[in-house]
């Protein structure tokens, strides 16, 4: 009976433990499981706030393409109606342009005779003008014709003084004579007239402008014919007051004396007054008065 009880005893102890170890199974399997299907549901609810953020971003996405497609129509429907603004617009100037023209043709329809009749008034006047003008040439080449005679004799006629100056290098033909600014000695066939810049030079004797020149040695040099082959030439000039061709009387200007050439610098600024006859060389001094 003892024997028999242990044995029992000990089943029922192993029994226990069974159940008890699957009881701690059965609680472990029920843990994981809670663990599972929270998890899951953890997932769940991502995945849905996933899709549910994706589906806010396609929407906002779409109301933004419709925005931009509203903007876009709005935009076409602008030029469109300022297309068709400016259509109307060069409409009107052309209808506008067209009654102008036709305006004006009938304008010049209106006063065509008139202008034909004042053109004719024109071509008239023009032609009267014409002849006018004509007689005023002829005449002034008759004035032209009466050109004043031009005599010089030395007996009766005296020379003007061009300028009122000292004498610094006298006419000297028949022996040299010394240039300061040359540093040399050599013949001078003119007189050199001490004056100033901007001095006025006059006509010594009436004559007529044969030559205008400018020359290295005399500068800007006057030449004039005085009749009976007599010459009156002036040199170290500016600012003309005549031309060739020109009768000037005596005491009339011829120009202004200049700033003197490289060949007078020391000498400063002069006239040139030279005589010729015949071409050849006059002491000036024997014809002023």
């Amino acid at each position: 009976m003892t024997v028999k009880r242990k044995k029992k005893s000990t089943f029922m102890g192993g029994r226990a433990v069974t159940v008890a170890f699957s009881l701690c199974l059965l609680a472990v399997v029920a843990m994981i499981g809670m663990y599972t299907v929270g998890k899951s549901d953890q997932k769940q609810k991502e995945l849905e706030q996933q899709v549910a953020e994706a589906e806010q971003k396609r929407s906002e996405e779409k109301a933004k393409q419709q925005e931009e497609l509203k903007l876009q129509e709005e935009e076409q429907k602008k030029e469109t109606a300022s297309a068709t603004a400016r259509r109307e617009k060069d409409t009107q100037d052309k209808d506008t342009q067209n009654k102008s023209n036709e305006t004006d043709k009938n304008k010049t329809v209106t006063y065509g005779a008139e202008l034909e009749s004042d053109f004719q008034s024109e071509q008239a006047e023009i032609a009267e003008n014409i002849i006018i003008d004509e007689m005023e040439e002829t005449a002034g080449a008759d004035v032209m014709v009466e050109q004043p005679t031009l005599s010089f004799s030395p007996d009766a006629d005296k020379l003007m003084w061009p300028v009122a100056g000292n004498i610094i290098l006298d006419y000297s033909m028949d022996k040299s004579v010394y240039f300061s600014t040359l540093d040399q000695y050599k013949y001078n066939p003119a007189v050199i007239i001490q004056g100033a810049v901007d001095q006025s030079v006059m006509c010594a004797a009436q004559g007529r402008v044969t030559s205008i020149e400018t020359l290295e040695e005399t500068g800007t040099t006057v030449t004039m014919d005085i009749g009976d082959g007599y010459e009156l030439i002036y040199g170290q000039l500016k600012e003309l007051t005549v031309k060739e061709g020109d009768y000037l009387k005596a005491g009339e200007t011829v120009g202004y004396i200049s700033d003197p050439t490289k060949y007078y610098s020391k000498e400063g600024a002069n006239l040139y007054f030279a005589v010729h006859k015949d071409g050849e060389s006059v002491d000036p001094m024997t014809l002023l008065q």
